[in-house]
C-alpha cells in the first residue's frame, strides 16, 4: 500500500496534484484507492483484457482509417521511422525502449488520425492495454508485434486501407492469441 502523503513528498509535491493523479490512475483501473488505508496498484485481469481487445478493435479500424484519409507527409514520415525504430528494439530485446517506442507509435498514429475524440478515447485504452503488456508480453513476441506494426505503417503510408484494416486485424488476432496464451501460462485461478 503507498500513501497519498509518502507520494506527495517523494514526489516533491503538493497532496493536491497526487490525489489528481491518483484518481485518474483509478479512473483508468491502473490503482485501487482504499480509504485511510493507502492506494495500491491494481491487479491484471486477463479476461477484461481480452474484452478491452474487442472494444479497440473495431476503434483501431476507424484509426488507420482516418490516417490513411489524414496523415500528412510529415506524419507518415514520423510514422515510418517510429516502425524501423521499433523493429530495431524488438531485434536487440530492449524492454524498456521497445515499450517507449511502441507508445510514441500509438501516440502518432492517434496525432495523425486527427480526431480528437478518439484519440482522448484511444489514449484511455492504449493506457489500460499497456497495463497488461508490461504484465504479460514476452520478450520473444517483441519481432512478430513489431512486424505486424510495421505492415500497418506501411500500409498507412501507401494510403492503402484495405491493406492497413487487414493488417490491424491480423495484429488483433496475435494480440488476442498472445492474451489467452498469458492465460494458459497463468492456469486455473
Amino acid at each position: 500500500m503507498l500513501s497519498e502523503s509518502n507520494l506527495a513528498s517523494e514526489l516533491s509535491m503538493g497532496r493536491t496534484p497526487v490525489r489528481e493523479a491518483l484518481a485518474r490512475l483509478e479512473w483508468l483501473g491502473l490503482v485501487e484507492v482504499h480509504a485511510r488505508r493507502g492506494v495500491q496498484v491494481s491487479g491484471v485481469d486477463i479476461i477484461r483484457h481480452l474484452e478491452l481487445l474487442e472494444v479497440r478493435l473495431p476503434l483501431e479500424k476507424a484509426l488507420v482509417a482516418h490516417v490513411v484519409e489524414r496523415a500528412t507527409a510529415a506524419d507518415l514520415k514520423d510514422l515510418q521511422a517510429l516502425a524501423q525504430d521499433l523493429s530495431e528494439a524488438a531485434a536487440q530485446s530492449e524492454r524498456d525502449n521497445y515499450f517507449r517506442v511502441k507508445r510514441s507509435l500509438h501516440e502518432t498514429m492517434l496525432r495523425a488520425a486527427y480526431n480528437p475524440v478518439l484519440t482522448q478515447t484511444m489514449r484511455t485504452l492504449h493506457a489500460q492495454s499497456r497495463h497488461f503488456w508490461f504484465t504479460y508480453e514476452r520478450t520473444e513476441s517483441f519481432a512478430d508485434a513489431a512486424e505486424r506494426h510495421g505492415l500497418i505503417v506501411r500500409s498507412v503510408s501507401e494510403r492503402n486501407l484495405k491493406g492497413a484494416v487487414t493488417a490491424v486485424e491480423a495484429l488483433f488476432a496475435f494480440l488476442v492469441a498472445m492474451t489467452k496464451q498469458a492465460l494458459e501460462r497463468r492456469g486455473p485461478s
